[in-house]
C-alpha cells in the first residue's frame, strides 16, 4: 500500500514537472517567433532601397542588403517517433513547427503522417 501511495507522489510530482515544462517551452517557442517577425520587418525595412547606398565623399559603396525573398530556408524532415523519449520529441517536434511557421491546426495533422 506505501508503495501505490510512493508512486502516485512520484507521478503527480513527474506530471507537474512535465506541465511546467511544457509550458515554459510554449513560452520560449512564443518569445522566439515574435522576434523573428520582428526581425524579418527589420531585414525587410533594410532591404528597401530609400536612399542612396554611398555618400559623395564617401571613397566605397555600401553592399546593397541581400532582400528576405533571397534567404533561404533549410528543409528539414518531420521527426518519426519511436516510441522512446516522447519529451524529447515533442520539444524537437515543435521546434520544427516553430522554424516552419506551422499552423496550430495543421500539427496534428503533420505529426500523423
Amino acid at each position: 500500500m506505501a508503495e501505490s501511495i510512493h508512486s502516485k507522489a512520484n507521478f503527480d510530482r513527474l506530471e507537474d514537472a512535465i506541465t511546467k515544462l511544457t509550458s515554459h517551452q510554449i513560452s520560449l517557442s512564443e518569445t522566439l517567433h515574435s522576434m523573428t517577425l520582428k526581425l524579418d520587418e527589420l531585414i525587410h525595412k533594410l532591404a528597401i532601397p530609400d536612399s542612396p547606398r554611398h555618400s559623395p565623399t564617401s571613397s566605397f559603396a555600401i553592399p546593397p542588403l541581400a532582400s528576405p525573398s533571397s534567404f533561404h530556408r533549410m528543409q528539414l524532415e518531420v521527426l518519426h517517433f519511436d516510441g522512446t523519449d516522447p519529451l524529447d520529441w515533442i520539444f524537437k517536434i515543435n521546434q520544427f513547427f516553430e522554424y516552419h511557421s506551422t499552423p496550430e491546426h495543421e500539427r496534428l495533422t503533420t505529426a500523423s503522417f
